[in-house]
């Protein structure tokens, strides 16, 4: 079994950029992002001085990200009761516009995909980020959230659907 401070080592190098990037994406906010991070990382080591044991590094560090960013979302709609739409983006700069000749999937470059990844359900949102921006397997993902490998793949198809949906409606705007 690994020391403390060498596992903590070993998690921050492997993953670190990994959780700040899924915090990035969940919040569109360098700072909160940055902030996600090292406080997940905190935690850990918190966890870890106390003689805990984590099986699954990777795991452990999205879950309490995760958590992290619900607090995060629920202080922000408190203090102004917004959230970030896709209207929003637009307004930023970001293309919606799509024309026929092209497959749904082309049509949409990253930051146009990422915006309509905010527009799904948190439960599809996060397994076709894991997917497709952090490009991780379907094991690595159920390891990640905690549910198994088929219900993985059944939310990556169901949450395709429905991104495929959003663009079709946007399409037709």
């Amino acid at each position: 079994m690994k020391d403390t401070k060498t596992m903590f080592l070993e998690s921050y190098n492997l993953y670190s950029d990994e959780v700040f990037r899924f915090a990035l994406f969940k919040l569109s906010d360098r700072e909160k992002a940055k902030d996600v991070a090292q406080e997940a990382f905190m935690k850990m080591w918190l966890y870890l001085s106390k003689g805990n044991e984590i099986k699954n590094a990777r795991a452990f560090l999205y879950k309490i990200a995760g958590n992290l960013i619900i607090d995060e979302y629920r202080k922000t709609n408190r203090r102004d009761g917004r959230t970030q739409s896709l209207d929003t983006l637009s307004d930023l700069g970001y293309e919606v516009g799509f024309d026929d000749t092209a497959s749904w999937a082309d049509k949409i470059d990253g930051a146009q995909a990422l915006a309509l990844l905010q527009e799904l359900p948190d439960v599809y949102a996060e397994v076709l980020f894991l997917k497709y921006v952090e490009e991780k397997t379907i094991m690595e993902i159920s390891e990640i959230t905690g549910d198994t490998d088929n219900a993985v793949g059944v939310r990556i198809n169901r949450g395709m659907k429905k991104l495929k949906d959003i663009i079709l409606a946007k399409q037709k705007k």
